[in-house]
């Protein structure tokens, strides 16, 4: 007598929670619409059919405690995407799934329905995601923390057992090589580089520090860095150079956070008169310079404009033919001979 009007409520208020919050079930997660009805009406609705980062469906089921159904409705809508598979992308064009992506069951409870969700993770059918929401209030901020619980094997009897979120990333078709070129860069980078995320976000960490994210769109690959407080530059990595790009800037991200690097911003260059005049100005005050000091270290940390290497009296930065060493080694010799005392005839 009083079951039946309660449920009502409690699944309209745990769906407010979970319906805006599906992204931190898994990255990129997006609800397209609302109850889906699967068994004409004889064991409740699907609670929302949602879009995955691939473009796949998703049928999203609450487990709410006291529900004598809900096994019997996973059962259903795990046995209706078999049946249907890719032809829901078809049936529900404005839902604009990718053709060809498979449909999913992922069953949200909390702690309130642990038993069910219990039960529900059980059951033997491929591909089933059960999980749970813990809220907790952090800084005056409301957090969820999601746990993932394991799908037993057929003919297993045993309690589920809560475990880590799905750590298989599902790479984008076409996209192997690129994820592992940079698994073994960030491998060379450090050790104790970190991958950690859901089949369509990973993060990258080390030592606790956040270095970058990787997260697949559709069939593309995308990947930021994080560098202190700067504006994250989103890149897709697509060609050896993007790769190498990102690398570089995980590279620096690393840097920092083991602080090999400081944070402070590098001054503006001042304009090449200025520098130009600079250059002359040490180069004449530097009469007293002790005899083991050569004007070449000096040089190996300036960079000349060719304005101010051809004043010197320098020419192979014009010709640009050398290296960079044999240009700072040019430059060195231009200066000593400038400095040098005139020979006598």
């Amino acid at each position: 007598m009083i079951r039946g009007p309660i449920l009502p409520q409690l699944r309209e208020g745990l769906w407010s929670i979970v319906s805006h919050r599906l992204t931190l079930v898994e990255h990129g997660l997006e609800l397209v619409m609302e109850g889906l009805d699967c068994s004409g009406g004889q064991l409740g609705v699907v609670d929302g059919l949602a879009r995955d980062a691939a473009g796949a469906p998703v049928l999203v089921l609450l487990a709410v405690d006291g529900d004598a159904l809900l096994i019997a409705r996973t059962l259903a809508v795990a046995d209706f995407a078999a049946r249907v598979g890719e032809a829901l992308a078809a049936a529900v064009p404005e839902a604009r799934f990718c053709a060809g992506a498979l449909p999913r069951v992922i069953v949200v409870g909390t702690e309130a329905s642990r038993s069910s969700l219990e039960q529900v993770a059980r059951l033997p059918i491929p591909g089933l995601q059960v999980c749970r929401l813990e809220p907790f209030r952090i800084a005056g901020s409301e957090r969820f923390a999601v746990l993932w619980m394991t799908t037993a094997a057929a003919g297993v009897v045993g309690a589920a057992q809560v475990t880590s979120p799905p750590r298989e990333f599902a790479v984008p078709a076409g996209r192997e090589a690129e994820w592992r070129h940079l698994r073994e860069q960030c491998q060379r980078i450090d050790p104790g580089v970190r991958f950690d995320g859901d089949r369509h976000w990973q993060r990258i960490t080390w030592n606790g520090s956040l270095l970058g994210e990787l997260w697949s769109e559709r069939d593309a690959l995308f990947g930021r860095a994080r560098l202190g407080a700067a504006d994250p530059l989103r890149r897709e990595l697509r060609t050896e150079t993007d790769l190498r790009q990102f690398t570089d800037r995980l590279l620096r991200a690393f840097s920092l956070a083991a602080g090999l690097e400081k944070t402070s911003a590098a001054p503006e260059p001042a304009p090449a008169s200025e520098r130009l005049a600079a250059t002359r100005h040490a180069a004449a005050g530097r009469g007293a310079t002790p005899a083991g000091e050569s004007l070449r270290s000096m040089l190996a940390t300036m960079r000349l404009s060719p304005e101010e290497y051809s004043a010197l009296g320098g020419t192979a930065l014009a010709a640009g033919e050398q290296t960079e060493a044999a240009v700072v080694a040019d430059r060195a010799a231009a200066v000593d001979a400038a400095r040098s005392p005139a020979k006598p005839a």
